[in-house]
């Protein structure tokens, strides 16, 4: 729950920041189904690295392990947003403010039950964590130079403004 608090906080920073570059960078700078992913993924990036460095004395499971972990969740929570969006205002037809703010909730716990689940039962190796840190980084990037120069496509066009990107 405090995930979705804090990406719901996350929201208008852009707007409130006078328009901040920086601040755009990792939060929505318009209304587009890509932006709002943004708040899917950064407060959950950062959850997870406190998380650990919170538990990293108390708990038993290895680095590897945890890091995977939170880069499969990294990726199915904003994944769960985006097929769960265009799954019912694209094949229903249901345009619904309630739908779109429950699915931030929604998608966390996906993602925080598919990554307990890695948590638990496997147990990566270093070069799979590697890899793991590099798709993280990969997507990261992603998200910076696809606010910048987004694509012409519908997930990155603003209804609102009828624009693309900042």
């Amino acid at each position: 729950m405090i995930l979705s608090i804090v990406a719901s906080a996350l929201h208008s920073v852009y707007a409130l920041s006078g328009g901040n570059l920086f601040i755009g960078l990792f939060n929505p700078v318009n209304e587009s189904v890509w932006e709002h992913l943004k708040f899917m993924f950064f407060p959950f990036l950062i959850w997870w690295i406190v998380m650990y460095l919170i538990k990293n004395k108390k708990c038993t499971i290895p680095l590897n392990t945890w890091i995977v972990s939170a880069a499969f969740s990294l990726v199915a929570a904003p994944m769960t947003v985006a097929l769960s969006f265009y799954s019912y205002t694209g094949a229903f037809g249901i345009h619904s403010l309630l739908m779109d703010i429950f699915l931030v909730p929604l998608s966390y716990f996906i993602a925080l039950c598919m990554a307990s689940h890695f948590l638990e039962y496997s147990r990566s190796n270093k070069w799979v964590a590697m890899i793991s840190v590099a798709g993280i980084a990969a997507i990261l990037a992603v998200f910076i130079v696809f606010t910048l120069n987004p694509p012409h496509l519908p997930v990155f066009y603003d209804a609102v403004t009828q624009t693309y990107g900042i």
